[in-house]
């Protein structure tokens, strides 16, 4: 789920592309009928054979039910996503529903390319979803499509490594952190290194800035300020956080130039991480030291923080704006997201839960697979949701996450030092929330 440095830039053409489109687009079709031909294109990011194919077979079933329609299911790599959205609209050939991180809504909604969703569903959204899913949906007090998953962020760690480390219970504040990276690094008699006591996730705006903002938040620092005004990580709590990386990357603790993030966890190169849980399929398939020795903790409470704070963000379904197809798409949106009876889960609950080990944002669903979610890994992301802080959604701020995960990255490659790279993203910060205004 990886994003691409150019995704801003993207972002800005969907705007352009959208508001042009808008402007020069003739009568909206007349919708087919529930008897009509109808062909619906389906995009998103799960390409992957064990994703793929799940969606497919639910896909199939709706048109085994709805011999009418058709569908046409596209998927392209995460990084490819904006991308693919953006040609595609500008070639008139644009998807009828597609799958979107919710930090793209508002630049989205501003350049018109979201249809208004009908109003049956935006009355099952408000009625069965949290508060903060709802909102994670919602610009201009509009909601504008069905969330599909919750998406924290915790500390992994490798309970084998622990034990081996003479340690038995992970870090629970920032300065454990440090010290359990670096008791946890391992080298050969030769110098050369076995594996590090933490992992980063380079060169991914996502990897890079959430886990900052998670320890940052845990620190008692802010993102931005409470009228979005201004930026507000360039502050002592922040500070405090870079210096914890710049420590840890100065005594060969951390090693940005793995280059691994993630992957270096699963492979045992490192000792812990902090990640989301969308990976729990790959530590079940691939952890070198088995599913049953990964644990997850509570993102490290800093000395300026009272209590632990995870970032959340979430994914919607939403339906293209120029869609001759609108109502029916709506439908097929609606029908993947509505419980196939009563205490039984949604097909995206059954779905995402199985195919991707994430946890779904239906409460109903959360409810009637509560079994599945018991897991011990979704457990714990679960139970952090309730103290999470959500990723601030609004224009401009992809923008800003690049410009803070470029100076985050600078500061672990020694190009800047901690003030300037901090008061170097805050200059840009702000000058996108002015001109956003």
């Amino acid at each position: 789920m990886k994003r691409s440095r150019f995704s801003s830039i993207v972002i800005t053409m969907i705007v352009v592309l959208g508001l042009l489109l808008g402007a020069c687009q003739a009568a909206p079709a007349t919708q087919a009928t529930s008897k009509e031909p109808v062909k619906l294109v389906v995009l998103t990011h799960w390409g992957e054979e064990s994703l793929a194919t799940p969606m497919k077979a639910l896909l199939d079933e709706y048109t085994k039910a709805n011999p009418n329609v058709t569908i046409e299911y596209q998927a392209v790599t995460f990084d490819q996503l904006l991308t693919k959205i953006s040609t595609s609209r500008a070639a008139g050939t644009a998807p009828d529903i597609i799958h979107i991180y919710n930090l793209w809504m508002p630049d989205f909604v501003k350049g018109g390319a979201l249809a208004t969703p009908p109003a049956d569903v935006v009355a099952d959204v408000k009625a069965n979803y949290s508060p903060g899913s709802v909102s994670a949906v919602t610009v201009n007090d509009q909601i504008w499509g069905y969330p599909t998953e919750i998406n924290t962020w915790q500390l992994v760690y490798n309970k084998k490594m622990f034990a081996d480390a003479g340690l038995s219970e992970p870090p629970k504040t920032l300065d454990e952190l440090k010290d359990y990276a670096c008791k946890l690094t391992k080298k050969n008699p030769d110098g050369t290194l076995v594996h590090t006591g933490l992992a980063v996730l380079t060169g991914w705006d996502s990897g890079v800035v959430h886990p900052f903002l998670s320890l940052l938040w845990s620190n008692g620092g802010e993102y931005l300020a409470s009228d979005q005004s201004k930026a507000m990580f360039n502050s002592p709590q922040s500070k405090e956080v870079l210096q914890a990386y710049s420590d840890m990357i100065k005594e060969g603790c951390v090693d940005p130039g793995l280059g691994g993030g993630f992957n270096d966890f699963v492979t045992g190169k490192s000792a812990m991480v902090i990640m989301a849980n969308f990976f729990r399929s790959d530590l079940q398939k691939s952890f070198v030291d088995g599913y049953e020795n990964v644990g997850v903790a509570p993102i490290p409470v800093g000395p300026s923080g009272d209590k632990s704070v995870a970032l959340q963000y979430n994914w919607l379904w939403t339906v293209d704006k120029t869609s001759k197809n609108a109502e029916e798409a709506w439908k097929l949106v609606k029908w993947l997201n509505s419980p196939r009876g009563e205490g039984k889960a949604s097909p995206m609950g059954e779905y995402l839960t199985s195919a991707l080990g994430a946890i779904p944002s239906r409460l109903s669903d959360q409810k009637a697979l509560s079994d599945t979610l018991s897991d011990f890994f979704l457990k714990a992301y679960l139970d952090s949701a309730s103290t999470s802080q959500p990723e601030p959604v609004l224009v401009g701020g992809q923008e800003i996450k690049t410009a803070l995960q470029t100076q985050i990255e600078n500061t672990w490659y020694d190009k800047a030092s901690i003030d300037e790279a901090l008061q170097s993203a805050a200059t840009e910060a702000d000058r996108i929330l002015s001109e956003n205004k």
